[in-house]
């Protein structure tokens, strides 16, 4: 089985569970769209958008796309009742300001999982980790290596005032190798009273 689907429909049984039917939600970092047409598939009712600074030239029915320039998504504020992202953030020169703007078109949620590291010395491995899982992808990824702790993320989820709810390792390494720890981020927008 191709390796791209297996993985897209482990990121489906990740993110399923946070998901109801008839939700709009944005893909953000969508790449070549497998994983949005997988979640498409398992929840048909979906209004799913993809936002990537590469357009794969994929679109496949029901799933719209967007291409944007790297900064600003060109979306207006709550557009979205949830915004999911995985494996992005640290693919760009600037995570926190692209939180930030998935956090601004989001109306209800945010589910992002990143890579984090737990010690300076996760960070050699966990750049290892991201050359070897996509130096061989069809179009060219850009790695940055922008990696940030966990208290990092905590951080500024709290400063773009969403409450994290929950942090949950979906890791698949062994925790004992210095590769840093996949965690989803679920992130909920605080409402003012």
């Amino acid at each position: 089985m191709d390796m791209k689907l297996i993985n897209a429909q482990r990121k489906v049984q990740i993110l399923k569970k946070y998901l109801h039917e008839g939700m709009s939600v944005l893909d953000f970092g969508c790449g070549d769209l497998v994983f949005a047409q997988e979640l498409f598939k398992a929840m048909p009712s979906l209004h799913i958008t993809g936002v990537d600074v590469v357009d794969f030239g994929s679109r496949p029915k029901g799933i719209r796309f967007k291409k944007y320039d790297g900064k600003s998504l060109p979306f207006k504020k709550a557009s979205f009742d949830i915004v999911i992202s995985y494996h992005v953030f640290h693919h760009t020169p600037t995570p926190f300001a692209l939180l930030f703007e998935c956090m601004r078109v989001a109306k209800k949620q945010v589910l992002f999982v990143e890579p984090v590291y737990r010690g300076l010395w996760d960070i050699p491995g966990m750049r290892i980790m991201d050359w070897f899982f996509n130096a061989w992808k069809d179009h060219a990824i850009s790695m940055p290596y922008a990696f940030a702790s966990k208290s990092d993320w905590m951080n500024e989820i709290k400063k773009a005032r969403f409450l994290c709810t929950d942090q949950i390792d979906v890791e698949l390494l062994p925790k004992f190798l210095p590769t840093g720890r996949s965690l989803l981020f679920v992130c909920k927008k605080i409402h003012a009273f």
